[in-house]
């Protein structure tokens, strides 16, 4: 089968961590077949992310503010159409996406496999597998970096002392994202003891919408950097690409951390970490202790009230939860400091 492939199409629309997810088919494919031309389609506004990737060697971009219209939508199927792939990989089951792939025309459309059980970057490693058989599941993800922004990142971060320690504490009233979101007291609180004990930089970051919560947050953290709504997508991954730990809900910062070889804990509370956890060896999780995490739900039963902005999954996530997973995994590598973990 990989003599007669030599020009392969990934095309996915959505989720920011799950683009992220994706790029394990283009990194073990390429790391068997070195020679196969490998291009993405996916949105204008994630292409930073994939631009760098060794693995892609063309991003074609979708501009989802056009999504309804047909004709960019067939402009951009024929554009695809005109490159001649072999195999086109299908990530995203709707009738936009279904669409494209069947005017692209490849000799093979893969659809993606259903997660299940399983981590979703192996499920979209399964869907290569359909074609390359004798594939190897890379044991981390690798996202590149604009070098340009690393530049930029690594001459700001010159005047600040180390550890680097990214937080990222998503929006407060995201209903996509109820069950992911932390409290900003826990956000406030772990920084702080952070700060206490390791010294070092704790960075605010995230997108423009949540600036002003993360300036709230930041505000009541001693010498906190707040970078929410200052950086694009490439400075934003060069900024996490320099940090010692970063710590998240389940976001798409999160998978970038991960993708970045960083050390990446997320804080679960309604998605299951079996299924997406931060990928790779550097990943982490903190469970909440509640018998009904792992919902999946996008609305949480129990908040009755409306002004509860916080599901009991997340409350139950504590501070010195996260400490104690630093710690144990010696993330921040200060051994001479442990012992006022054990005295706790």
């Amino acid at each position: 089968m990989e003599k007669m492939t030599k020009k392969i199409l990934v095309l996915r629309f959505g989720a920011l961590g799950d683009l992220v997810h994706t790029t394990i088919i283009p990194q073990a494919i390429k790391q068997k077949y070195p020679d196969c031309e490998i291009h993405y389609c996916s949105e204008a506004r994630y292409v930073a992310v994939l631009q760098n990737n060794p693995y892609i060697d063309k991003v074609i971009e979708f501009n989802q503010k056009r999504r309804k219209e047909f004709s960019y939508m067939l402009d951009v199927a024929l554009q695809l159409r005109h490159e001649h792939y072999d195999v086109v990989f299908n990530l995203t089951n709707a009738f936009r996406n279904n669409l494209m792939a069947f005017i692209a025309s490849p000799k093979i459309c893969v659809p993606k496999v259903e997660m299940g059980r399983k981590h979703v970057v192996e499920a979209f490693f399964l869907s290569a597998k359909k074609v390359f058989p004798e594939l190897t599941l890379p044991e981390n993800l690798v996202l590149g970096l604009d070098k340009d922004a690393e530049i930029k990142i690594a001459d700001e971060l010159k005047e600040f002392p180390r550890p680097f320690i990214i937080l990222s504490p998503g929006g407060e009233t995201d209903s996509n994202r109820q069950g992911r979101t932390w409290s900003a007291k826990s956000w406030i609180e772990l920084a702080n003891i952070l700060k206490t004990i390791y010294g070092g930089t704790i960075f605010i970051s995230g997108s423009p919408d949540e600036k002003e919560y993360h300036t709230k947050i930041a505000e009541q953290i001693q010498g906190a950097v707040l970078y929410s709504g200052s950086l694009s997508i490439a400075q934003t991954m060069a900024l996490i690409s320099k940090c010692d730990v970063f710590i998240s809900g389940d976001s798409g910062p999160l998978h970038i951390a991960s993708g970045l070889g960083v050390n990446a804990i997320g804080l679960y509370g309604s998605t299951n970490p079996k299924n997406v956890a931060p990928y790779g060896q550097k990943g982490f999780v903190v469970e909440p202790a509640m018998r009904c995490k792992y919902c999946w739900e996008k609305e949480c039963k129990r908040l009755k009230k409306k002004q509860q902005k916080h599901t009991p999954c997340m409350n139950s996530i504590k501070p010195e939860h996260v400490l104690k997973l630093i710690d144990k995994k010696d993330l921040l590598s200060l051994k001479e400091l442990k012992p006022r973990f054990d005295e706790k």
